[in-house]
């Protein structure tokens, strides 16, 4: 029985050890990943910008912004990005400590994010006005965006946008937000341990567990997978969700859009049970398809459309459900370029 026990001992040990030493050796081999576009500074710190497509003056087409979901890092939007430079030139950045960009140590509202974003542009040489396209909390930024600075937008997208009181509407309380909160830093101590210790250059559960991965270029995955390990990336994304509600009423300001051409894009496929949290209502999604109504009725020349195949990532990530949102995203793009010829 004793010498039973020492080698299943000993066979747990080589079990647990050989995947940590494995780690270590691939940590210590591993190489950065270079940004994919360059590191712009607005100020004391330095923002990620990538852009693709042909410039606004080959077409005459605006250039077209993307802005990011909570705590998303750009690789994820590579399939909207390609999508839209066939069209027109297109830009993907990070907020700061996403990705490769720098961390501002500043807060995460409506109004600081808005002014790095003018002032990223601005030191980019970014050519206004453009066209906004905007994923889940973006519709947050974007909103107030074009209350701070209206003669910069020329049209708007909105995908699966957030809305300034989708958690009153939705019965969220703050003990709920906390909750979560409190969930989320577990979670991401837990990869950072596993960080530490070298486990994610064998298994990465950041990307693993995403859907869409695998189905991204070898290269984009490769700064999916670089960008998700970063200590400074697992600090800075908590960050945008935890002050919702402080953007969500600097972007409540906003009350119109004018005449602007828009577009609010809803994924609406069934989410699964066990799927959303539990204090969530049943009626989640009918819920938040009516606030999108609302956003849409923000602008005279707005338009609300509904893709029943998607949820609020596979929307921008999975290339087949990006696909459906480009013929209603060049239409914005079109219409921008006609009033500002005008």
């Amino acid at each position: 029985m004793k010498k039973f026990l020492k080698i299943t001992g000993i066979i747990l040990v080589v079990l647990i050890a050989t995947p940590l030493v494995i780690g270590q050796f691939l940590r210590l081999i591993a190489t950065d990943v270079p940004p994919a576009g360059e590191l712009v500074d607005v100020g004391g710190y330095k923002l990620h910008i990538n852009c693709e497509g042909p410039t606004s003056g080959d077409n005459d087409l605006p250039t077209v912004i993307i802005e990011a979901g909570a705590g998303t890092p750009s690789p994820t939007y590579h399939w909207l990005q390609k999508g839209i430079a066939e069209t027109t030139k297109v830009c993907v950045y990070d907020r700061a400590g996403l990705a490769w960009s720098e961390e501002s140590n500043l807060p995460r509202d409506s109004d600081t994010i808005t002014a790095a974003l003018n002032t990223l542009l601005d030191n980019s040489n970014i050519e206004r006005p453009f066209v906004f396209a905007g994923h889940s909390i973006a519709g947050l930024y974007m909103r107030r965006y074009v209350d701070l600075y209206p003669d910069e937008v020329a049209g708007m997208i909105f995908l699966d946008a957030s809305h300034p009181e989708q958690n009153d509407k939705f019965g969220v309380s703050k003990e709920n937000m906390d909750a979560q909160a409190a969930e989320m830093a577990g979670q991401l101590a837990v990869v950072k341990w596993m960080i530490n210790l070298g486990f994610t250059e064998i298994y990465n559960p950041m990307v693993a567990l995403a859907p869409d991965f695998k189905a991204l270029p070898d290269n984009i995955q490769k700064q999916a997978d670089y960008v998700s390990t970063l200590t400074r990336y697992l600090d800075a994304a908590p960050l945008e969700g935890g002050q919702f509600e402080a953007a969500a009423m600097q972007a409540a300001q906003n009350t119109t859009l004018g005449d602007l051409p828009i577009v609010v894009i809803s994924a609406t496929e069934p989410v699964p049970e066990g799927i959303l949290p539990d204090y969530l209502p049943e009626d989640f999604q009918t819920i938040f398809v009516n606030l999108h109504k609302e956003i849409t009725a923000m602008s005279t020349n707005g338009r609300h459309v509904e893709i029943d195949t998607a949820n609020h990532m596979s929307l921008v990530a999975n290339k087949d459900q990006v696909a459906k949102t480009l013929p209603y995203i060049r239409e914005v793009i079109l219409e921008a370029a006609t009033a500002i010829e005008q």
